[in-house]
């Protein structure tokens, strides 16, 4: 499966991801929805810089996928500080994750750049930090071999003729 991922702009995330200094991901998880994990091994990441941005311009694949013991506070606390040299959160982030009850910590590998990929607007806007991302079309502009190649999110088709430049 893909993952559309949408990152801290004010944290730099992005440019952590890039130098490989940051390899590892939060994500808030609710062990009682029907999907015991949302990621697994071997998915593909699929970076936006933040919430407003439209071009997808980087990919990593998941290596592996924690569920720490969260009981209460303390030892995701503790957790979150004993992997803190790959996920590198700042304070505010850090603040905020280790409040939450319930997360999963994904790492990734092969973090690199690629040819720009549109998503609509509309369907980015206002998402949590995660999405479903379905490959359906070559990914980088020097594949695009056919007349309207597309991926999808969330099952609607996104047009890849109108690609942005790279980073």
């Amino acid at each position: 499966m893909n993952h559309l991922v949408y990152l801290d702009t004010h944290a730099g995330e992005l440019e952590k991801i890039l130098s490989g200094t940051k390899t590892m991901l939060i994500i808030e998880h609710d062990p009682a929805q029907a999907a015991a994990q949302p990621a697994h091994p071997g998915d593909h990441l699929y970076f936006l810089r933040d919430n407003g941005e439209c071009a997808v311009r980087v990919k990593a694949t998941v290596i592996r996928v924690l569920c720490p013991a969260n009981g209460l506070n303390e030892e995701l606390s503790h957790t979150l500080k004993e992997l803190q040299p790959r996920l590198q959160l700042t304070e505010d982030q850090y603040n905020a994750w280790s409040a939450k009850e319930q997360v999963l910590l994904v790492e990734f590998e092969s973090a690199h750049k690629i040819g720009a990929i549109q998503v609509v607007p509309p369907q980015t806007a206002g998402r949590p930090g995660w999405s479903a991302f379905e490959e359906a079309g070559p990914m980088g502009p020097e594949e695009v071999s056919h007349e309207h190649p597309t991926l999808t999110l969330e099952g609607k088709a996104v047009d890849q003729n109108q690609r942005g430049s790279a980073l």
